[in-house]
């Protein structure tokens, strides 16, 4: 779904109230601006979910002992960086900027960039959950195999292809504000 299909639905979820209010001079575009952010909230929050899920997938995966003992030292280092990687692009994502900065916020983003940045979101969203995918069917293989090193191998390129998007994310917020 598109940032503004998004953004349409949560502007048809509006209670009576906001809708009556929405017609007052100013407060539109303030409410407007607060759709967007908590659009852009929700979105971010659904990606770190799906990459949540996938980290626990991993972690299940290494509780079992018998397994642990047929991966190698050298996998055991990737296993551990992704869940590491993984872990930071986590909290990164779980910590962005928020899409718009509230009334009486410092720091004010543009409103007319915002759907380029809501559409970065939704390929968050996109990669985080191919992410998931792929450690589901990755903690179904034995560990050790080659199938299952470049499984390894993959998953971290999607974390790292995910922590590039949070950096073009953070440069679109950057170039938005002032």
């Amino acid at each position: 779904m598109s940032g503004e299909k998004r953004l349409e639905k949560v502007r048809g979820e509006m209670g009576l109230l906001e809708r009556i209010v929405s017609y007052l001079p100013g407060y539109r575009g303030y409410k407007e601006k607060e759709l967007r952010r908590e659009t852009d909230r929700l979105v971010r929050m659904e990606a770190v979910n799906r990459l949540r899920a996938a980290k626990e997938a991993l972690r299940r995966k290494l509780t079992n002992p018998a397994l642990l003992q047929r991966i190698s030292g050298e996998d055991m280092w990737v296993l551990e960086s992704l869940m590491s990687r993984l872990d930071r692009v986590i909290q990164r994502l779980d910590r962005a900027v928020a899409g718009y900065a509230g009334m009486f916020d410092s720091v004010r983003v543009k409103e007319d960039k915002l759907d380029s940045a809501l559409q970065l979101d939704l390929e968050l969203i996109e990669k985080a959950d191919s992410l998931k995918a792929d450690t589901e069917a990755l903690v179904k293989m034995s560990p050790g195999g080659e199938e299952w090193r470049q499984g390894m191998n993959n998953l971290m390129l999607r974390v790292e292809e995910i922590d590039a998007l949070i950096d073009r994310r953070v440069e679109i917020f950057r170039g938005l504000t002032g």
